[in-house]
């Protein structure tokens, strides 16, 4: 963990997200969440990311927030890891999302598989992917941390996980290695007999069948334990 990180870690003071450290303005609805969610009063101080490695310390004001120190930047680790999900029933990409983000994943991707249960067009797409961000965003507050993962949503198999070397999380697979940084996770069905076919590696992580979104919680406590 880098200096500035446990900097903010031993502050103790509660902590948000903002789009701009430089123009820390609160909308009714963050002002809302803090005073009766977070229970917090204007002259209160928080800490502040942008989710892209800076934050600071401000005073809450009435719809501002008055920074109290420089920004401070923390270094993205040097290996980030990614996991891309088969999209699965309806609330878990959220649970996925919230999970990873505590855990520092670097990017999180979810897909359609061919056993895919969920079908989305693409308004649906976008809303649940907007979803997501809110969630991400909610749970790097919770979590005290300062980079935000890179979330996509939508696409196939072919198009996110095919011919491009990342591992497949299979039961049979090899042992996973330190040196495993990627990994995909299939849907509650298992992989198709083509999607197997693939000359993707496929690694095994755990001794039993798990849910798809415990297979990716897992995963990524397994991943991040490598850069902490």
């Amino acid at each position: 963990m880098s200096r500035a990180l446990s900097e903010l870690h031993e502050l103790e003071l509660p902590h948000i997200v903002l789009e701009d450290l430089d123009s820390p303005t609160l909308d009714e609805t963050e002002l809302h969440h803090l005073e009766t969610v977070r229970r917090l009063r204007m002259g209160s101080h928080l800490t502040a990311t942008d989710g892209k490695g800076s934050w600071s310390v401000f005073r809450i004001g009435k719809s501002t927030l008055t920074p109290l120190t420089v920004k401070q930047f923390c270094e993205r680790p040097k290996v980030v890891s990614e996991i891309c999900i088969a999209i699965t029933k309806s609330g878990k990409p959220e649970l996925v999302t919230q999970k990873l983000t505590e855990l520092g994943v670097g990017s999180i991707s979810f897909f359609f598989s061919e056993r895919s249960v969920p079908k989305w067009d693409a308004h649906k797409i976008e809303k649940n992917h907007n979803k997501l961000l809110k969630v991400s965003r909610l749970a790097l507050a919770q979590s005290k941390g300062v980079w935000l993962p890179k979330i996509e949503l939508g696409g196939s198999f072919k198009e996110v996980i095919k011919d491009t070397g990342i591992a497949l999380a299979h039961l049979s697979g090899s042992k996973m290695t330190n040196e495993v940084r990627r990994i995909a996770i299939g849907p509650e069905g298992g992989w198709s007999s083509e999607e197997l076919d693939t000359p993707n590696p496929k690694y095994s992580f755990h001794r039993s069948i798990l849910r798809a979104e415990t297979a990716a919680i897992a995963a990524a406590t397994i991943l991040e334990s490598e850069t902490a």
